[in-house]
């Protein structure tokens, strides 16, 4: 067994015995988090208060408009790196300490075609501590709405703090909802059901397990017009099954690797630089789903 695996071991075997993480090393050190980001955005550190345990920072992306000087500008809490047992356990909380670069793809490519959403209801769907893609569309073009999702109520909690920041209350250009929200093939909620022209999402193949209730997610809350753009790793094929499941959902599935120049090329030098990067386990891939329209028979 590698340092690695045992070092990674050691961090679950505490975590299960004491049901806290009390550690001499960082757990982002044993994790894949060992390529944290393409730089894709500016970030910086922000004062936090006394009674707040997260770590607030501030996000700079381009504008991608014609003065180049613009900025979209977003302050962004990350939660306390501390594990509990009940988080372990608990519906998948990894995006509560860290940004993923598959989100950061996400808010990039997203900004940089933001005038497709124009007008438009938008929906995050495990989106983390920030639900980062979302929240940067909605400073920068005039939604419909913006609906962010996760599974994890801490996600949530993070979430609101920051849509109660000072600094981005005043910012918003649309009406922005925040819930907690359960991928499920039992998924029936009237408020949900085809209601969003665009559905996005970072990094949510991941569980091969909720490949099925994803999708049946995706699908009930799309509309039949509707777009779900994708990114994710391919991960030991987990990205390609979770493809096949959704093509059974009669989705129309587009999977595109070199869908961005900007991204590909931050991958390509990130292979020739970054001895900790693979492309399996942090290259986002993009995939695109839309229903797969009725004909008559």
């Amino acid at each position: 067994m590698t340092t690695l695996a045992r070092q990674r071991w050691r961090m679950l075997g505490e975590i299960l015995l004491s049901k806290n993480l009390q550690t001499s090393f960082e757990h982002d050190d044993i994790s894949v988090m060992r390529f944290k980001t393409f730089g894709l955005y500016v970030r910086s550190s922000l004062k936090s208060t006394d009674e707040d345990d997260g770590t607030w920072c501030l996000l700079e992306f381009p504008s991608f408009e014609d003065n180049q000087s613009n900025i979209i500008s977003l302050d962004i809490r990350l939660c306390s790196t501390k594990i509990d047992y009940a988080d372990l356990i608990g519906f998948n909380n990894t995006g509560n300490t860290c940004i993923w670069p598959s989100e950061e793809v996400l808010a990039f490519y997203c900004l940089k075609g933001k005038e497709i959403f124009e007008n438009k209801s938008v929906c995050e769907l495990g989106g983390g501590m920030t639900c980062l893609a979302g929240l940067a569309l909605a400073r920068s073009i005039s939604l419909n709405e913006f609906v962010a999702t996760d599974g994890n109520e801490k996600s949530i909690a993070n979430l609101n703090a920051i849509l109660r920041s000072k600094n981005n209350q005043v910012n918003w250009l649309c009406p922005i909802e925040s819930r907690v929200l359960i991928w499920t093939r039992q998924l029936n909620d009237p408020n949900l059901k085809q209601r969003f022209d665009f559905i996005i999402s970072a990094d949510c193949f991941f569980f091969e397990d909720l490949h099925h209730d994803l999708c049946h997610t995706i699908y009930y809350m799309l509309k039949d017009s509707g777009v779900a753009i994708n990114f994710a790793p391919y991960r030991s094929k987990s990205l390609n099954r979770f493809v096949s499941i959704a093509e059974r959902y009669s989705f129309e599935c587009s999977v595109f690797d070199h869908y961005d120049e900007d991204v590909f090329n931050k991958h390509l030098q990130a292979q020739q630089i970054n001895k900790h990067y693979s492309s399996d386990l942090h290259y986002p891939i993009l995939v695109i789903l839309r229903k797969r329209q009725k004909t008559d028979q």
